[in-house]
């Protein structure tokens, strides 16, 4: 429930948990924070769930029996099957028919793998927004038209991922408990901030902190218990080193600081031990590209304009991780025998 951007989940006295499909947007994110694969997509893009027969709650009979469309289900005496009872059978007479023998061992994991799908969109706001921030925090060349096309341009295809797009503004209602909410409503806040600045500069100041919020909202969506290969420390380190490792050697064009190729030189070294650590999960992707990268760093401390180069083989790289982040996901849900 506290997931949920549009607080389209809701549990009631009894602890029932259920989904409104008239305000379910169908990001999926219950999906990624829940551990027990109980939500599924419906037809129609909203999420569902077994809701217990919440509405026959009450009705005196058992809701399995009330809904079998065959009228397989009935209370009855087993000497006569076609007679009906409107109460149970004793406890006394009733016995188990079936008899289960458990192995003598077993090997249950709670380990499971899949892809997430349509995963372009947000792909390209985390690059964007994380390259947004790093180029606007050192004021680089057309920083505010830069930043807000980033913004704008990446947070239009993320809001697409969304099954149901009429529904889509909704995503902002739950920003006391979600952080997909705070993410889009920080990162709009800080697009149209940006775009104001470059008519009234002190709009500057609004806009960065809104896009740092933004940032870490998005760090937090992954950051998730329920799916290890996101819960790892290689989530931050990938979405911080994105923007110091494209916008460090484009910035030493400008800006002839050795101190931005070390940073930059510090976060690829960074992405490459905290990549390697998620090979114990089976990923293939160990930042290869990110040594060739501090390669051309050193290309670049003597010829600036090298640095345009650097960044297009970080953006690669970046790109390729982000793109196993999405396509191989581990994560928890009921244990296969």
């Amino acid at each position: 429930m506290k997931s949920c951007p549009a607080v389209a989940i809701s549990k009631n006295e009894m602890g029932i948990v259920t989904i409104d499909s008239n305000k379910c947007i169908g990001c999926g994110y219950c999906q990624w924070a829940c551990p027990y694969e109980a939500l599924h997509f419906s037809k129609d893009g909203t999420m569902g769930k077994c809701h217990l027969c919440v509405d026959r709650l009450g009705k005196g009979m058992p809701y399995c029996v009330e809904s079998c469309p065959t009228g397989a289900l009935t209370f009855g005496w087993l000497d006569r099957p076609d007679g009906e009872v409107n109460y149970l059978a004793p406890a006394s007479i009733t016995r188990p028919r079936l008899k289960i023998v458990n192995p003598k061992e077993i090997k249950a994991s709670p380990l499971k793998e899949k892809r997430e799908e349509n995963a372009t969109g947000l792909i390209a706001f985390t690059l964007g927004s994380e390259i947004a921030l790093v180029y606007s925090l050192l004021r680089l060349p057309y920083f505010a038209l830069i930043a807000f096309v980033l913004l704008a341009g990446t947070l239009l295809l993320s809001v697409g991922h969304a099954k149901v797009n009429v529904r889509s503004m909704r995503v902002i209602l739950n920003l006391s408990t979600s952080w997909l909410s705070r993410e889009v409503l920080f990162g709009g806040l800080s697009a149209l901030a940006f775009l104001l600045s470059m008519f009234i500069g002190n709009a500057y100041y609004v806009a960065l902190p809104l896009l740092v919020l933004s940032v870490i909202s998005s760090i937090m969506i992954y950051m998730l218990k329920s799916r290890p290969s996101w819960y790892h420390p290689d989530t931050p380190m990938s979405f911080l080193g994105a923007g110091f490792t494209v916008v460090s050697p484009l910035a030493y064009v400008f800006i002839h600081s050795p101190a931005l190729l070390v940073l930059g030189a510090v976060f690829a070294v960074g992405e490459i031990i905290t990549a390697r650590s998620k090979a114990k999960m089976g990923f293939k992707d160990r930042r290869i590209l990110n040594l060739p990268y501090l390669v051309l760093e050193i290309a670049t401390f003597f010829v600036p304009l090298a640095g345009v180069v650097t960044a297009v083989v970080s953006i690669l790289s970046e790109i390729i991780h982000r793109r196993e982040f999405f396509q191989k996901v581990v994560y928890y849900g009921v244990p296969t025998v």
